[in-house]
C-alpha cells in the first residue's frame, strides 16, 4: 500500500489492456446493435422477478443502449445512478490511463468499512427511493 493514498500498486501488463478494451468495445458493438428493451438475449433481474421491485442496477442496459445512441435524457430515465456514476468512473479511467502511459504504476482503489457502508447505504437508499410510486420518484423507475 502506498503511503497516505488508501490505493494499491497493481502491475498491468500492455496485453491485458488491451484485451480489456477489445472485450468493451465488442460488449458495447453487441449492446449497441441490440436493444434490451426488445430481446431476449439479455438476463431477466432476479431481484425483480421475486420482489417486483426495480434493484439499483435495473434498467443499466437499457440506459446504457441509450447512451450509445446518443440519447442521454433516456438513459437518465433508464437508470440516473448508473448515468451519473459513469463521470467519475470515466475520470478515474483517464487519470489511470494517463498515469500509465507516463510509466506510473496503475492504482487500485482501496477502501474501508465505510466507504463500503456508504456504497450499500446510496445502493439501498436508491433502491427505495426508486420505488416509492408518487411523483416524483416514479422517474426513477425505468418505464
Amino acid at each position: 500500500m502506498t503511503p497516505n493514498t488508501g490505493t494499491v500498486r497493481a502491475p498491468v501488463p500492455g496485453w491485458a489492456g488491451v484485451a480489456a478494451l477489445v472485450l468493451a468495445l465488442g460488449c458495447a458493438a453487441v449492446l449497441f446493435l441490440v436493444d434490451p428493451a426488445h430481446c431476449p438475449l439479455y438476463p431477466q433481474c432476479v431481484f425483480h422477478r421475486v420482489t417486483g421491485w426495480n434493484c439499483p442496477g435495473c434498467g443499466s442496459l437499457r440506459a446504457m443502449h441509450q447512451l450509445l445512441h446518443g440519447h442521454l435524457l433516456a438513459a437518465l430515465r433508464d437508470n440516473a445512478l448508473l448515468m451519473l456514476s459513469l463521470p467519475v468512473a470515466a475520470v478515474y479511467a483517464l487519470r489511470q490511463f494517463f498515469r500509465w502511459r507516463a510509466g506510473l504504476p496503475v492504482l487500485i482503489p482501496t477502501t474501508g468499512v465505510r466507504g463500503i457502508l456508504l456504497l450499500v447505504g446510496v445502493l439501498v437508499a436508491f433502491t427505495i427511493v426508486r420505488n416509492i410510486p408518487v411523483s416524483p420518484f416514479i422517474y426513477l423507475s425505468p418505464p
